[in-house]
């Protein structure tokens, strides 16, 4: 099995579904990750070349944490992807190609960041350029938490591992504790809708809509 995560920014791939791919990896699935911008907004004092360096290592030391297979930075401009959108889509065109992915892990698309909201229609775009492909879609939570999800998986077991992976994001973690957010974000959703102690939802999409 091929998995691809689609990350708009690096750390959205922990947050989002840190958990159940670790789980993929651990049951021999090969897991990929497209960061479609290197996040250089997150360090909005640095110049862009050095924003992305930053961010660009953490993820790597994110994706050795979870034992992902590759990683691919599309440099994208971060916060406007909409504006960019087939740019983007034409960059990513041959990431999926590559990939084969069988599952796309992305961002719901009415998550609070308008870099989330664009990843939709660009994987659209780009699956269309890429005919052959037809994976299965499963939309993760970052910002806002999903209205409604139809996938429940319990990460009780790979937890620790996920806060290691998201703990090596160092950068954005003053600002915001994303570890106590995540944390509490996965333990609801484990007593609520995985009867687990902690657990990601996820929503199916569907290519043509």
């Amino acid at each position: 099995m091929n998995v691809l995560v689609i990350a708009p920014h690096p750390d959205d791939e922990v947050i989002g579904c840190g958990g159940a791919i670790r789980l993929r990896v651990e049951r021999g699935e090969r897991v990929s990750v497209a960061f479609l911008t290197s996040g250089e907004l997150g360090l909005k004092q640095l110049s862009r070349e050095k924003a992305w360096k930053i961010r660009e290592t953490e993820a790597r030391k994110a994706a050795r944490i979870l034992d992902l297979a590759e990683l691919h930075f599309l440099r994208q401009p971060d916060w406007t992807l909409s504006d960019h959108a087939s740019a983007t889509a034409a960059a990513l065109k041959p990431v999926l190609e590559e990939a084969r992915p069988d599952v796309i892990y992305l961002p719901h698309p009415a998550d609070g960041h308008p870099d989330h909201q664009a990843t939709l229609p660009i994987l659209r775009t780009a699956l269309k350029r890429s005919r052959r492909l037809k994976p299965e879609l499963l939309a993760y939570e970052v910002w806002t938490p999903l209205a409604a999800h139809d996938v429940a998986v319990d990460i009780s077991k790979v937890m620790p591992c996920k806060l290691r992976a998201l703990r090596a994001h160092r950068s954005q973690l003053g600002g915001f504790d994303y570890v106590q957010a995540v944390s509490g974000l996965n333990q609801f959703r484990g007593a609520l809708a995985g009867k687990c102690r902690f657990a990601e939802v996820f929503q199916t999409l569907h290519i043509g809509r």
